[in-house]
């Protein structure tokens, strides 16, 4: 067995990084937890997590260069339950866009 170290880059939207003050890299440390515990990839379209009472909405994604970036913003208490794997969203933008093709075509 070996470790891999995986470059991750957090990224707070300016509303998260007044919201949170000095706990961002505890803030950090805890999505990529929620990310690794959902067990459905490391890009995440959506999800949200709830640090200190704050709701953040968090994005993930895997960059060509092999970093991993997390971005956090604040989220919405009423979404909390949402997940949405990048895969399910690149699936239905991919629909969407067949959809508008055949609209087209066939006007």
């Amino acid at each position: 067995m070996f470790r891999v170290q995986a470059p991750v880059v957090v990224i707070f939207a300016t509303e998260a990084r007044a919201a949170l003050g000095a706990q961002q890299r505890a803030v950090g440390r805890a999505a990529w937890r929620a990310l690794a515990g959902l067990g459905q990839g490391l890009e995440m379209a959506h999800f949200q997590i709830v640090f200190a009472g704050v709701t953040l909405a968090v994005s993930s994604r895997l960059r060509n260069d092999g970093f991993i970036v997390i971005e956090l913003g604040l989220g919405d208490p009423r979404q909390a339950a949402r997940v949405i794997p990048a895969a399910q969203l690149r699936h239905a933008e991919a629909r969407a866009r067949r959809r508008h093709t055949l609209a087209s075509y066939l006007c």
